[in-house]
């Protein structure tokens, strides 16, 4: 689609903007909208802007228009008032002696497309200061209506223009200006909000706000819950531990951190599409996804595929262009989809899947804002080729190997037990006799296992604390606890051999996302014959 702002560019030129229009608003930007056609108005010769929706019994005229707000009165057409409802047939019979800038809402394109057709032809050749804009959230011209209908976006502010925002809600004190000594803190909450909702929302929070820290919480907040109702997730600072064993997956962020440098654009260098993490269920691949985030220092929008699947095919494919319109506002960022495979079950089936798959497709071929994908997926091939094509970057989780189970106990024991506090590197409570002992009697088992294995074992610490009256003593371990625990359980890769063997078996074309077990604790390669 077309930025709104080429339609006033038209205007202004010889050619004189389309006659028919559709025009992806959101409510809040509707008296910005109103507000610069009217502006434009001016320059096409003084032509008045009316407006035209079911909210209203008759066509009204705006007679006053601003950022944030319209008056309108109830307009005279012809000999009288028109009812909303009837305007387009009224239009269809007499566009030759109509002028002006017709904002129509509420009014589905599609159930009017005869009307449509015979205005443009009517238009075209009366030469006519006459314009219509259909105006909606997320709308789509009709195949047969496709040239005659020009599609424009009033999409959303880039930063610099919500800086230019604050500092004019500032300048009307609608927001102290002392607030403005917190602008990045703002303006980073406020990225993904359309233009309508900062000059709305804005005042509103400043007032409950004593300061501009509150006011980027207050807007975050809002946020959040915006997005939520819409299938998806935002986390503006992931706060989640650190994983172990993803050595190789690490240095491939911290290469792609170094994209975001703008200097990187001088060398030809663009920002990758995104990446897979596959692998086997509980191995870390949505907590890596999360860890990317803070690594590279950008927000995370998780994305929700049943939040995202809607009613019908056309409500689902809105709010996939709202998810991927409020990434790129939000950019550079990390769009995560949990479970991606889940997404495209059937998509050769089922119109709904494979519509947004093109939809996806399409995207991630054209978009050019720094938006790193991240999926996680536990069975590849329920990936259509076409998509696979576009994240050819492929990182397998496996079970951790020996150095990296080791670390991964230490991550999890040092959130219970005051003697693992130090770090896995300094001496160990257990021997390296014991953790070899150990990390063979977890060697079945996926980081998820691992995690809950020392969960359990520290619960069962602080009952006998709690039943001794020392709930408020350090807990303390002994190594036979885990051993204990480990026998308690089956793993995963136990209950479901055939399940995991097969992931594990077509995974040999992916990056591992640890190299070879270097650590004291690596067990020695062996060969079948000796000398």
């Amino acid at each position: 689609m077309r930025p709104f702002e080429q339609w006033g560019e038209l205007a202004a030129s010889s050619v004189g903007p389309p006659f028919i229009s559709m025009v992806d608003c959101q409510p809040f930007d509707r008296p910005l909208l109103v507000q610069r056609l009217s502006r434009w108005a001016r320059g096409l010769g003084e032509i008045p802007v009316y407006l035209v929706n079911p909210g209203y019994a008759q066509v009204q005229r705006v007679t006053e228009a601003m950022s944030f707000g319209f008056k309108t009165a109830p307009a005279q057409l012809g000999e009288s008032s028109i009812d909303s409802t009837q305007f387009l047939p009224w239009l269809v019979s007499n566009s030759s002696a109509v002028q002006g800038i017709f904002v129509l809402e509420g009014l589905d394109i599609a159930e009017h497309r005869y009307q449509v057709q015979n205005l443009f032809e009517q238009l075209r050749l009366s030469g006519q200061a006459c314009y219509l804009l259909f105006v909606g959230e997320q709308p789509t011209v009709p195949l047969g209506l496709h040239g005659m209908v020009e599609p424009f976006e009033f999409g959303y502010p880039t930063s610099g223009q919500v800086r230019d925002a604050m500092g004019d809600l500032a300048h009307r004190k609608d927001v102290d200006p002392a607030f403005l000594d917190d602008l990045d803190a703002i303006v980073r909450a406020a990225q993904g909000l359309s233009l309508g909702e900062i000059y709305g929302i804005v005042p509103r929070e400043a007032a409950l706000s004593p300061s501009g820290q509150a006011l980027a919480q207050r807007l975050l907040a809002y946020k959040v819950a915006k997005l939520r109702g819409r299938g998806l997730e935002f986390i503006g600072e992931p706060d989640v531990p650190e994983a172990a064993g993803l050595d190789l997956l690490n240095a491939r962020l911290e290469r792609i951190t170094a994209l975001l440098d703008p200097a990187a654009a001088q060398h030809n260098l663009k920002f990758p599409n995104g990446m897979v993490l596959w692998g086997l269920p509980g191995t870390g691949k949505s907590l890596s996804a999360k860890l990317a985030a803070k690594k590279l220092g950008v927000p995370l929008l998780s994305a929700d595929w049943n939040g995202l699947r809607g009613a019908t095919p056309t409500e689902s494919l809105a709010n996939l262009r709202f998810l991927l319109d409020t990434a790129e506002a939000m950019a550079p960022c990390v769009l995560y989809f949990d479970d991606f495979d889940k997404g495209f079950a059937g998509w050769d089936t089922d119109i709904t899947a494979k519509q947004c798959a093109q939809k996806l497709l399409t995207w991630m071929q054209e978009h050019t804002a720094p938006v790193l994908t991240l999926a996680t997926v536990n069975r590849l091939g329920m990936l259509p080729v076409e998509l696979q094509r576009r994240l050819p970057e492929v990182f397998f989780f496996d079970l951790p190997h020996d150095g990296a189970r080791y670390d991964i106990f230490y991550l999890h024991l040092a959130k219970y037990f005051p003697a693992f506090r130090h770090g896995a590197s300094d001496p160990s409570p257990f021997t390296d006799e014991q953790w070899r002992e150990l990390l063979t009697a977890y060697r079945l088992c996926i980081p998820d296992e691992i995690g809950h294995a020392v969960k359990r074992v520290a619960e069962d610490c602080f009952y006998q604390h709690y039943l001794d009256g020392r709930s408020e003593q350090p807990l303390a371990l002994r190594f036979e606890h885990l051993l204990a625990q480990r026998e308690a359980f089956t793993p995963a890769l136990v209950r479901e051999e055939g399940a995991m063997l097969e992931i594990r078996n077509k995974a040999t074309y992916a990056k591992p996302v640890s190299s070879p077990d270097q650590s004291r604790f690596a067990r020695p390669r062996q060969t079948l014959f000796g000398d």
